[in-house]
C-alpha cells in the first residue's frame, strides 16, 4: 500500500502507532467491499482510504492507558497537521445507538463499533468495545473442503473458542462462482495437508474432504449460528485477505443493543 504509506509519512512525527480500517469508497460514497478485495488481489492499492480512529503510541510514548477519548483527540490533532489525501479521522457519533443502527442499515452499512467513554486499550475482548451489526456476517477460517468433480464442492469453516483453539463452524457452498471456486483451489491447493487442523474433525460420510492449514480467511453471512456452533443458511461473500486467520474468533457481542 505505497500510497497510504507515502500519505501517512507526511506526518510530522518520528513514529506513531494507528488502529484504523482500509476500505474502498464506491461510487455512492459507502465502503465496496468486492472492490477492496479486487484492490488486493490485483495489488492496485491507489484507491484505498484509510480511516483512522485510535491512537496508541505516539513519539515513543505509549497513549494505550489512557481513555479513548484522550486518545481521539490526540489523534485529530495529529491528523489535522498537515493535508491528508486518502486518510481520514474517523468521526464519532454521538447518539442513541438504536437509532444510529437503523440509519446504518438504511444507509447499507454492516454495522457501527461502539466503545465505552473512559476505556483504556488493552487489546483484549473485554466488553470495553463491540461490534453492532446490521445483519449476521463475519469472518471464518478455512479448514478444508470437500472435493467434487472438477474442485470444491464446499468450504469447511471454523473459528477460534475462547481457549484459541479451532473448532469447527460448518460448510458454505452457496454464492460461490466458478471464477471464486478456481481462485479458492489455486489459493488452498499450496495448503493442502493429510491431518486435519481440528482436534475433533467432524464427519462427513459419503465426502471427500481435503484439509488445509489453517491460514485464508472468507467472510460468510448467515441465518444464525446454533446452538452447536454451526453456521445456517450460509453464503460466501468474499476472501478477506487483510484479516489475519490467528485473530478470527465469534463476534459473540453482536446482540447486546
Amino acid at each position: 500500500m505505497p500510497t497510504l504509506a507515502r500519505d501517512l509519512g507526511k506526518l510530522p512525527i518520528q513514529d506513531a502507532w494507528l488502529d484504523g480500517e482500509v476500505v474502498v469508497m464506491g461510487e455512492d460514497g459507502q465502503p465496496a467491499f468486492q472492490r477492496l478485495q479486487h484492490a488486493f488481489s490485483s495489488r492496485k492499492t491507489d484507491d484505498l482510504t484509510y480511516w483512522a480512529f485510535d491512537l496508541l503510541f505516539l513519539g515513543g510514548i505509549d497513549l494505550r492507558g489512557r481513555p479513548v477519548e484522550q486518545r481521539r483527540e490526540l489523534l485529530r490533532v495529529l491528523l489535522e497537521q498537515c493535508e491528508l489525501e486518502c486518510v481520514r479521522f474517523s468521526q464519532t457519533l454521538d447518539a442513541d445507538p438504536v437509532h444510529l443502527l437503523a440509519s446504518a442499515a438504511t444507509l447499507g452499512l454492516e454495522g457501527l463499533v461502539g466503545k465505552r467513554v473512559g476505556s483504556v486499550y488493552n487489546g483484549q475482548r473485554d466488553g470495553s468495545w463491540i461490534k453492532l451489526k446490521t445483519g449476521n456476517r463475519q469472518e471464518f477460517v478455512v479448514l478444508g473442503y470437500t472435493r467434487a468433480a472438477g474442485g470444491i464442492g464446499s468450504l469447511l469453516i471454523g473459528l477460534h473458542d475462547d481457549a484459541g483453539q479451532l473448532v469447527y463452524a460448518g460448510r458454505v457452498r452457496s454464492g460461490l462462482s466458478n471464477r471464486q471456486l478456481d481462485n479458492l483451489k489455486a489459493k488452498l491447493s499450496p495448503l493442502e495437508r493429510t491431518d486435519s487442523p481440528l482436534k475433533s474433525p467432524p464427519p462427513h460420510a459419503g465426502r471427500t474432504v481435503i484439509w488445509v492449514t489453517p491460514e485464508l480467511v472468507v467472510e460468510v453471512k448467515f441465518a444464525e449460528i446454533t446452538p452447536s456452533g454451526k453456521v445456517r443458511h450460509a453464503v460466501f461473500i468474499g476472501l478477506r485477505e487483510d484479516k489475519p486467520a490467528a485473530g478470527i474468533s465469534l463476534e459473540s457481542d453482536t446482540d447486546l443493543l
